[in-house]
C-alpha cells in the first residue's frame, strides 16, 4: 500500500509539472505559490497573489485532512 501511495505522489508531481509547462506556453499571466510541509503541518513559503495563496491554503488543508484520515485508519 505504501508503494502505491509513493507512486501516486510521484505521478501527481509530474502531472503538476506538465500543467505548468503547458500553461507557460500560452501568453497568459501565471500565478504561483509554494510551501513546504514539516511533518503533517503546512508551512507557507511564497506566493505571487492572494488568489494563489488561498488556492495553496485550500490544498494544504485538504492534504492535512487526508493525512489525518489515513493516520487514523493506520494506513500510514
Amino acid at each position: 500500500m505504501k508503494e502505491a501511495l509513493i507512486l501516486l505522489g510521484i505521478a501527481l508531481i509530474f502531472i503538476g509539472m506538465l500543467i505548468i509547462i503547458a500553461a507557460s506556453m500560452k501568453d497568459t499571466k501565471i500565478e504561483s505559490a509554494g510551501g513546504i510541509f514539516i511533518g503533517p503541518i503546512p508551512i507557507f513559503g511564497f506566493f505571487t497573489s492572494k488568489k494563489a495563496f488561498y488556492a495553496l491554503l485550500a490544498i494544504a488543508i485538504l492534504i492535512f485532512i487526508v493525512y489525518i484520515i489515513l493516520r487514523l485508519m493506520r494506513i500510514i
